[in-house]
């Protein structure tokens, strides 16, 4: 039992220091690229990372209204088509 409770003693004093650490660390956010930390106010950690951010929701983009376009054509040849027979 005394060991038990020594254990509990060491995770509480464990938990203490944690408490400590977490009120040490300061405000920040993280790179949307790359995830490395950055000020509160910043989005990104350099013009390098927010240029590749960039490209890739323009090619997000790209990809998304192309399949809707492909999606369209096919509705469009579907109802052609069962409209016909």
């Amino acid at each position: 039992m005394e060991d038990i409770s020594q254990q509990i003693e060491e995770l509480k004093l464990e938990i203490e220091m944690l408490r400590n650490d977490m009120k040490k660390t300061q405000p920040h956010r993280h790179c949307l690229n790359c995830g490395i930390s950055v000020p509160p106010d910043k989005n990104f950690c350099s013009q390098k990372c927010e240029d590749e951010w960039n490209r890739m929701v323009k090619r997000k983009k790209q990809s998304t209204y192309i399949w809707l376009i492909f999606f369209v054509i096919l509705m469009l040849i579907l109802l052609l088509t069962s409209w016909g027979a």
